[in-house]
C-alpha cells in the first residue's frame, strides 16, 4: 500500500487531468466554429461573385443582341424600365421582322435575368441624342426586400446593379 501522502499527491493529479480535457475541448470548438464561419462567409463570397458574373453575362449578351439589330436598337425598340410584361414574339419558330425580333431579344433577356439572378430587373436607357445606350441589371442579393436603385450601390436599401455602356 501507497503512503498517505502519496495517495493525495494522485487524486490531486486525476482533476488537473479533468481541467486539462475541458481547456482541450473549449480550444477545439473555437477552432471549429472559426472554420464554420470561415465557410459560410466563403459560400457568400461565391454566391455574391457568381450573381455579378451572371449579370455581366447576361448584359453582355443583350447588347450583342441590340448590336446584331442596329436599326431596331436605333429606332428605340430596345429601351425597357423594367418588366416588359407582354408576351413576345417567338422568331426561332417564324421570321420577325426588326420591332418584332427586338421584342423576342427583350422577352429572352428577362426570362434570362428573372431565372439566374435573385428579383433581377434591368433597364436599357439611351444618352439623348447619341448612339449610347447604358444596359443596368439589378438584383436581390441578400434577398432582403431592397428596392433602391442607386448605382452603384450606396447603401443597404439598394439593390446590388452591374452597369454596360454600348454603341450602335
Amino acid at each position: 500500500s501507497l503512503p498517505r501522502a502519496q495517495r493525495k499527491l494522485a487524486r490531486g493529479q486525476r482533476g488537473d487531468t479533468m481541467i486539462e480535457v475541458l481547456v482541450t475541448i473549449i480550444i477545439l470548438a473555437v477552432g471549429v466554429l472559426g472554420a464554420a464561419a470561415l465557410q459560410v462567409t466563403t459560400l457568400k463570397n461565391l454566391n455574391m461573385s457568381h450573381s455579378a458574373s451572371a449579370a455581366a453575362i447576361i448584359a453582355e449578351d443583350f447588347g450583342e443582341r441590340m448590336r446584331a439589330n442596329p436599326t431596331a436598337a436605333l429606332d428605340d425598340g430596345y429601351l425597357i424600365d423594367g418588366d416588359p410584361g407582354a408576351a413576345f414574339p417567338d422568331c426561332v419558330a417564324a421570321a420577325c421582322d426588326m420591332a418584332q425580333l427586338a421584342e423576342y431579344d427583350i422577352g429572352t433577356w428577362w426570362d434570362q435575368l428573372t431565372a439566374v439572378l435573385p428579383a433581377g430587373t434591368a433597364e436599357v436607357t439611351r444618352e439623348i441624342g447619341t448612339t449610347t445606350f447604358l444596359l443596368t441589371v439589378r438584383w436581390d442579393e441578400d434577398r432582403s426586400g431592397s428596392t433602391g436603385v442607386a448605382c452603384p450601390v450606396q447603401s443597404e436599401a439598394d439593390l446590388e446593379c452591374y452597369q454596360l455602356n454600348i454603341t450602335i
